[in-house]
């Protein structure tokens, strides 16, 4: 980022003013400034190579104002001499306004801050101006407000599971930006996390995810995240989490389990796809006698089932409905963090949250017993955080199985 208040992959603030020399990042796009600024030329040494975004994100006011998004420029322009801040921008001031500028906002603290509007001819833009206490280079961010340059489409998942290749090819439901650049893939160990709503930490859903990686030069990271975000959700997916620059996804519908997290790299960006249920739940349990359910999620310290906890569950309504002979445990387990009974009672409460909801779902109840084992059987370092979210758990267990060897 260029800055806390504009949002893409421009050269460091350290850099740009470290000799007051604008430097392009690796693939970053420049261009010259918007014709509604073009008038700066005539008044300030402007310098080139301007750092630019097809489509950005800015506040205006600076840092705590409403966000304005369109085609993005960041300007450093030079005064000839200069006292102060105020008084050199008294002196270009005139010229913003007999431009068709008009002043939005000004402040003054250790530096100068001055936010203007413009609209004409059609253009809509906002600049913000500040010195940041150097009071012979003003720095403009300008938004030249507009809708992203394109829209992405993304084609539902298939009932069916789809065959992905590990390293090569794109997701079939998880498309790139247009104009992408495929650049690799393969399969990432880290495990998938998300953190339900309201929760101070995240759950574990899947082992690894299979990633696609692409080149796009000068993607900003709110292209990036508007984008996907728009596609995801007319697509039937649901936003789970969303920050400045990533998203995590679900797709729970056509009995699919299907988890997404889209983020920026130091080139373009990544596609993580973790696909759960393509996991053989009846072959699964009938090997190790037990299996554990990540994707089955709570309200934080509560046994309150989360909606997207459907699409890991109805495997399980669905495989005790194929095979009547079946009964189960349905195991509640926690991390490490807090007093054993209020573990004991966690547990107990989720493991039978779970058996509700697969009665509610077709299965008998006495085919069904709910046990809590607080964190009495880890099966992770509880040391780390990884480890712990892999030990707060639903598990299913068959009680009449024996355990098959590789």
């Amino acid at each position: 980022m260029f800055s806390t208040y504009s949002v893409g992959k421009f050269t460091s603030l350290a850099a740009l003013l470290g000799g007051l020399v604008a430097i392009p990042a690796a693939g970053q796009i420049v261009q010259d400034p918007p014709p509604e600024v073009s008038f700066l030329s005539t008044i300030l040494k402007v310098r080139k190579n301007i750092p630019y975004e097809s489509w950005g994100e800015v506040k205006f006011p600076k840092g705590d104002g409403p966000s304005k998004q369109g085609k993005h420029w960041f300007i450093l322009a030079e005064t000839g001499n200069g006292t102060d801040p105020v008084t050199e921008w008294n002196k270009i001031k005139p010229a913003f306004l007999q431009n068709g500028w008009t002043l939005f906002k000004d402040s003054r603290g250790g530096g100068m801050v001055e936010t203007l509007q413009y609209a004409k001819n059609g253009v809509q833009a906002w600049v913000n101006v500040d010195t940041d206490g150097y009071p012979l280079i003003f720095r403009l961010d300008v938004i030249e407000v507009g809708p992203p340059p394109f829209t992405l489409t993304l084609t539902a998942p298939a009932a069916t599971p789809e065959k992905i290749a590990t390293d090569t090819g794109d997701f079939p439901y998880l498309a790139p930006l247009p104009g992408s650049k495929f650049h690799r893939g393969g399969w990432d160990n880290t495990p998938f996390r998300v953190q339900p709503k309201g929760a101070d930490q995240a759950e574990f859903v899947a082992n690894g995810t299979l990633y696609r990686n692409y080149d796009f030069p000068n993607i900003s990271n709110a292209l990036l995240t508007t984008a996907y975000r728009d596609a995801l959700t007319r697509g039937g997916w649901t936003i789970v989490q969303e920050g400045s620059s990533v998203i995590r996804a679900h797709y729970a519908q056509r009995g699919r389990d299907i988890w997404a997290m889209i983020s920026p790299n130091g080139i373009g960006y990544d596609l993580n796809v973790a696909d759960a249920g393509l996991v053989d739940l009846g072959a699964s349990l009938a090997k190790a006698c037990h299996v554990a359910l990540y994707g089955v999620l709570f309200d934080f310290n509560k046994s309150t089932l989360q909606p997207s906890s459907d699409a890991t569950l109805q495997p399980v309504a669905n495989l005790m409905t194929a095979d009547k002979t079946l009964h189960v445990e349905v195991q509640g387990h926690t991390d490490n963090v807090g007093n054993d009974a209020y573990n004991q009672t966690l547990s107990e409460a989720r493991a039978k949250a779970v058996v509700t909801w697969l009665t509610q779902h077709g299965v008998a109840v006495d085919r069904l017993t709910a046990k809590g084992y607080g964190k009495t059987k880890p099966v992770a370092d509880n040391g780390s955080d990884e480890g712990r979210a892999k030990n707060r758990r639903v598990e299913i267990a068959d009680p009449g199985c024996s355990p098959k060897g590789n």
